[in-house]
């Protein structure tokens, strides 16, 4: 093709090929108009065509020169956006300290949800292939599901499925590492030998267990140690072949799990991994004997690798199918399973996460709604950068229509407003790494109780690649408005007009932007106000039970365990040694703590058919003291006494509730029910005691009930309870050592604030009103410097009007009304639809609060006065400026 006319070359080419068309249809038979027609249609769009053929033609210099052009023109406005941003420093820092701010919330959120719900697990193989198995199933007509199982489920799937290329059971469990005092209560995980398959890890002293020391009845009593305990406990030192007592094992130490290696944790790093059956087998229960035989300890989870060639559907079709296999079994190993018709039980194949999955808590829950928050935070910091862009582009509407005049196009315009988005954001990204450092240390109290270990931005990719996302979002979203602006404005009326040019338009669409960040600061501000009044709730509303000087004192007996008579005189030597300490106000022995276990079996009524379907009864074996020490009021009756022992007629205290729902028409006091069966005595209500939180924070059944604990020896109870005179997390330490001293060899005692148990349960309130509140906070205040920041702007653009408003005799006050009405409508505007939005996500949100209504109308009353008035402050101040304008110097400037 000549280089001299490519005009001329690209049509003789596409007329020859059209000519060769049409001389083809005319050979079959087609007339030569119609020939011609058909050949045109067939052919397409020619100008398309002749685009893509001078592309191609195009010589490699003369495209270099085009990319040149382009870089060079793209250079150009990158060096005087520079120079502008630094000759308004006001405006460059207070958009880059905005766009930080924002990204840097969302960047904490991203860490948070990420860390709980969505980051794949270090050193896992192929995570797109590996999931966790949940359970469902419906108990008297409630959906129940579970993330753990029997270990008999872990033999069936891996002898009856065909869709999984690996299956794995794994388990966390607390238990002491140590000798002796030294011992202390640390997190380790009773593992599969197939476990490790399922990762891409290599030890960094000695090797991993195998599936040969992983065997039915008990495996090897050996233990590959996690990196940071090793590195804590035994300084990197060769531990190889040492003896470690961990839980009821002396295990060997055969290697050391390299740095970031955790396995399948959703708590605190393991300190060891151990083969699963080797822990099952040294528990010295009466589970240890059948917990590979028998469907009833439900303690283990299972990890599943799906073959490549299997959806899906398919695997958990399979899963499904084993599960339902075993239901029978099931039933028949555990007395209050309803059967396989009733169950409907299924499989479902879903997040290794317990965050991601459906058992998920409302910690997850919570950080994902606060993820969708931390989106509405961002929108607002664009929405003010923008109105701030906006303002910058008007006040230099006349000199922007002068390089138009002069020849420079819109598209080059355009190109220096997107740069200079470009430029904030990058800018902004930049320092929201920092700020998103401090507000993790800052929420560090709230992620320590949710244990999320390393949220640091600086080292972690993925949040890395997050901020460089949002670098990128908020580079569009910034530089979107001002270059349609600058596209769309002409330059005659900005040369006719000045300054004051396109001022009508810009202030439609400030007013839009600052309606907006009203509407959805109010929507932020009542979310806060809803999660602030849950962690009020949860902090002063009555349990039940005194929280802030009760110790919970475990025991743990190692291998071979106690017979009746050692447990009883244990018991009483611990409750005799902890009642003499100097330290302790009172003592009770107990089967079951708040929130930590909970003690349960079936209910028999006189009267009534079927009372476990009237709700989950939980029950509390205990010694007398219990009632005076938890601090539980005894509203009828009496509490239990020393005389309730081995041989006296049988008794319980009951809860308020539970009295409610068994005996709604009589008093409590005088009935009686039996425990476990029909053919057990009848056990005679006593008293009547306020409600407890025992379970769950949430709202639910309260049906507890009490019973002495030498009148149910099917349980020896796990330890105790004290109320001591004192701060329990400054005493338990001289508590435990003195009570250890009653202890035998082979046991030992952990203790644990019970404030501390409950503040674990108050996690998620926590997070939501301490994020809440700063995203609302954070809010205001950027919705409060781009009200000043709008204003401010119109007042200077009208300088004039108010000085000649002011010298034809107007009252200075009727001027400061003026602008700040105008303000306080626009916010007012705003505020009225964010309050029914915030209603509309009120019923949403209701599940992650505490005792709050999601209509609660404090919330929605404070958030809507917190932005009138924050309106008002931002408005009056530029009002009262423009109110005390000098008329004669300013129409002679």
């Amino acid at each position: 093709m000549s280089s001299q006319h490519p005009d001329k070359d690209v049509d003789d080419e596409i007329e020859f090929h059209l000519r060769e068309l049409t001389d083809s249809l005319i050979a079959q038979g087609w007339d030569e108009v119609s020939a011609r027609r058909e050949a045109e249609r067939r052919y397409g769009d020619r100008r398309r065509h002749a685009a893509t053929m001078r592309s191609l033609h195009q010589r490699p210099s003369e495209r270099r020169r085009g990319l040149r052009a382009i870089a060079e023109a793209v250079s150009q406005e990158l060096r005087f956006v520079v120079r502008g941003l630094r000759r308004a420093p006001a405006f460059t820092v207070t958009a880059v300290a905005t766009l930080a701010l924002v990204t840097g919330a969302n960047l904490t959120m991203f860490g948070i949800a990420d860390g709980l719900m969505f980051r794949p697990l270090n050193y896992l193989k192929d995570p797109s292939t590996v999931y966790r198995a949940y359970w469902q199933w419906q108990d008297r007509g409630r959906p129940l599901t579970s993330a753990s199982t029997q270990y008999t489920r872990f033999v069936d799937f891996e002898r009856d499925t065909t869709s999984f290329a690996g299956i794995a059971a794994f388990a966390d469990r607390n238990v002491p590492i140590g000798d002796g005092r030294q011992a202390q209560e640390r997190r380790i995980a009773a593992i599969s030998g197939s476990y490790f398959d399922f990762f891409d890890a290599r030890p960094v002293r000695g090797r991993f267990f195998t599936a040969s020391e992983d065997q039915v009845p008990r495996g090897a009593d050996v233990a590959v140690l996690g990196y940071r305990f090793w590195q804590a406990h035994f300084n990197g030192a060769d531990v190889l072949g040492q003896v470690l007592r961990i839980g009821d094992m002396r295990a060997t130490i055969i290697g050391v799990a390299p740095d970031g290696f955790d396995g399948v944790s959703d708590a605190v790093p393991p300190a060891a991994f151990v083969p699963i059956t080797s822990y099952a087998a040294s528990t010295g229960t009466s589970d240890a004997k059948t917990y590979f035989s028998a469907y009833r300890w439900g303690w283990v989870h299972l990890l599943l690798r799906r073959r490549p060639d299997v959806p899906l559907s398919a695997a958990t079709e399979d899963a499904t199918r084993v599960f339902r296999a075993s239901w029978p079994r099931y039933v028949a190993d555990n007395g209050q399973i309803p059967p396989l018709a009733t169950a409907n039980p299924r499989a479902i194949l879903s997040s290794v996460r317990l965050g991601g999955g459906p058992t998920s808590g409302p910690e997850a829950q919570t950080s994902l709604w606060l993820l969708s928050v931390a989106f509405a935070v961002l929108a607002i910091g664009c929405f003010n950068v923008i109105n701030l862009l906006l303002a910058r582009a008007l006040s230099r509407t006349h000199e922007l229509d002068l390089k138009r005049a002069l020849g420079i196009g819109t598209g080059r315009l355009m190109l220096a407003a997107v740069l200079e988005a470009a430029v904030l954001s990058t800018l902004a990204g930049v320092t929201a790494l920092a700020v998103a450092e401090l507000l993790r240390f800052g929420l560090s109290p709230a992620l320590e109780s949710l244990r999320i270990a390393d949220l640091s931005v600086f080292n972690d990719r993925r949040t890395l690649l997050a901020a460089a996302a949002l670098v990128v979002v908020i580079t569009a979203i910034v530089g979107l408005l001002p270059a349609l602006f600058l596209r769309r404005s002409g330059h005659a009326a900005g040369l006719r007009g000045g300054m004051r040019a396109g001022q009508s338009s810009g202030r439609r669409v400030r007013a839009a932007l600052l309606f907006a960040q009203a509407l959805l600061s109010v929507v932020l501000l009542v979310g806060a106000g809803l999660f602030v009044r849950s962690l009020i709730a949860a902090n002063y509303s009555r349990l039940g039970y005194d929280v802030d000087h009760v110790l919970l004192v475990n025991r743990v007996i190692q291998a071979g365990g106690f017979d009746t008579d050692m447990q009883r005189t244990l018991r009483e030597d611990l409750l005799r040694t902890a009642s003499g300490l100097p330290q302790v106000e009172s003592a009770a022995w107990m089967s079951s703590a708040p929130f930590v276990s909970t003690s349960s079996t079936d209910l028999h009524v006189p009267g009534i058919d079927d009372a476990n379907a009237l709700g989950p009864f939980t029950f509390q074996a205990t010694t007398s003291d219990y009632f005076r020490t938890m601090g539980t009021k005894i509203l009828r009756g009496r509490p239990l006494a020393d005389t309730d022992g081995a041989g006296a007629p049988e008794v319980a205290v009951v809860s308020e509730s539970m009295a409610r729902t068994l005996w709604p028409d009589r008093d409590a006091i005088g009935a009686c029910f039996r425990m476990r069966s029909v053919d057990s005595p009848c056990r005679t209500v006593v008293g009547v005691a306020e409600d407890i939180v025992q379970r769950t924070l949430a709202d639910g059944p309260r049906l507890h009930y009490y019973v002495p604990i030498d009148q149910y020896p099917r349980t020896f109870g796990n330890g105790m309870l004290l109320k001591l005179r004192g701060e329990p997390a400054r005493l338990a330490e001289g508590v435990r050592l003195e009570l250890q001293r009653v202890m035998p060899a082979s046991a030992y005692l952990v203790t644990q604030p019970l404030a501390t148990i409950v503040a674990g349960q108050q996690a998620s309130w926590r997070l939501g009103a301490a994020v809440l509140s700063g995203f609302a906070v954070l809010a205001l205040v950027v919705a409060g410097v781009g009200l000043y920041g709008v204003i401010g702007y119109e007042i200077s653009q009208r300088r004039r009007e108010w000085a000649i408003r002011t010298a034809l005799g107007a009252d200075r006050a009727a001027i400061v009304k003026t602008i700040v009405g105008r303000s306080v409508r626009l916010v007012v505007a705003g505020v009225v639809p964010g309050l029914l939005i915030a209603a509309a996500f009120g019923r949403w949100v209701r599940p992650l609060l505490y005792q709050t209504s999601g209509f609660d109308p404090p919330s929605y009353v404070v958030a809507a006065v917190a932005m009138i008035a924050v309106a008002l402050v931002a408005s009056a101040l530029p009002a009262l400026r423009a109110s005390n304008v000098d008329p004669q110097a300013a129409l002679r400037g």
